[in-house]
Parts: structure tokens; C-alpha cells; sequence
């Protein structure tokens, strides 16, 4: 480069200028993700993270999910990733159904890699069904039935879950949920609907 002025002129130094290509990559966490068995009525979340990996901006312009049971949340269409930053996709997975369960998740944008794919699997399984049986000692008393109660807490207040009086001296329970802790106090209900006070509490931890 020459430097003029009245005098004359005088050549600079030499000077490189370098261009910096833009580039812009949408790197991903995963390429596949597995959410292994899950109970038919719950769900399960499995987060992907996407990383701008180049020096200009990234706009995702769309996102689709396929596969029975499966969703995506977090990272919408128009959304913009800076160099540098991350966006978390959440993918959902609640099977309706019983069985092996494929899917895909697809984000569109205008990086160089413009399409990403994640493949989904996953297995919807029955939950085990869960019970409570209770047995007493029969009253001493003439008696026409009994009616069994249930509470979450200690000492009540409880509810009947028999809608009449049970000539038996055994209840099944089948409406228990895991990992609940449930009290019982059973009456017994004389032949003109004289009902008893309740009998000592007893408790049973659903596994």
C-alpha cells in the first residue's frame, strides 16, 4: 500500500487481509434416543440438546415428530441459535399401547446440515396391577355384614369402599396405586343397619 502526501509517496509494509467464510452447523446431542419401557397412562422425557457450532446465526424454520405417543416441546419454528448457544429439545414419549414403539423427530433450519433426524424407540408395557386384601376375625355378635374404610392418613377420615355391607370376613382392594401407604378400619352392620364403632387401624404399603 502507498502512503501519498506533497512530498512524494512511500510504500507500507505488505498486509494480509483475511476473509472469514460464514459458516453455520447445528450440531446434536444424540442421533437416536431410547426411553425403554413405560407404563401405559405415564410418560417419559428425553432431552436433545442442539449446539450452533459455526460463526452465524441459525434459524430453525421447522419441527416434526412421528410415531404413536410421541411429542416435542422446547424448540419451535423461527427459533434462533446464536454461535455458540444451545437449544434443548424435550421429546415426550406416553404410550397408548402395549408394545414396541418407533418415531422420529426431524429439526429443519438454514444451516449447513439443514435437516437433522433422531430416530425414537420405545416399549409401552400394561402396569402391573396392584391390591390390598384385608381379613378379620368375625364379630362375636349376630351381624348382617361389613363395611371396610380406607384413608391416606392415619386416624381418617375415611372412606367406604364397600356400597353395602359384606356378609364375608375378607375385602380385595383393587383400586390402590403404587407406592402408597393406605389405613383401613372395618364396622360390622347388625340386621336393622346398627352400625359398629370402627376397629383398630391397620395399615398396608402398596410396593
Amino acid at each position: 500500500m502507498a502512503v501519498t502526501d506533497s512530498t512524494g509517496s512511500v510504500l507500507s509494509n505488505a498486509a494480509t487481509l483475511t476473509v472469514n467464510a460464514t459458516a453455520s452447523t447445528l450440531n446434536t446431542s444424540a442421533t437416536s434416543l431410547n426411553f425403554s419401557s413405560v407404563n401405559i397412562g405415564s410418560d417419559g422425557i428425553l432431552p436433545v440438546v442442539f449446539t450452533n457450532a459455526g460463526n452465524s446465526n441459525v434459524t430453525i424454520s421447522n419441527v416434526t415428530i412421528s410415531g404413536a405417543g410421541y411429542a416435542a416441546s422446547g424448540v419451535s419454528s423461527g427459533q434462533i441459535v446464536t454461535p455458540g448457544h444451545t437449544a434443548t429439545l424435550n421429546v415426550t414419549f406416553a404410550p397408548a399401547g402395549t408394545g414396541s414403539i418407533a418415531g422420529n423427530v426431524t429439526v429443519t433450519s438454514n444451516a449447513a446440515n439443514s435437516t437433522v433426524s433422531i430416530a425414537l424407540s420405545g416399549i409401552g408395557v400394561q402396569p402391573a396391577a396392584h391390591s390390598v386384601t384385608l381379613t378379620w376375625t368375625a364379630s362375636a355378635s349376630t351381624v348382617s355384614g361389613y363395611e371396610v374404610f380406607r384413608s391416606t392418613v392415619s386416624g381418617g377420615p375415611y372412606t367406604v369402599l364397600n356400597s353395602t355391607p359384606d356378609a364375608t370376613t375378607t375385602y380385595a382392594d383393587m383400586s390402590v396405586q403404587a407406592t402408597q401407604k393406605y389405613y383401613y378400619v372395618v364396622t360390622s352392620v347388625d340386621s336393622s343397619g346398627v352400625e359398629s364403632a370402627y376397629s383398630s387401624e391397620v395399615s398396608a404399603l402398596v410396593p
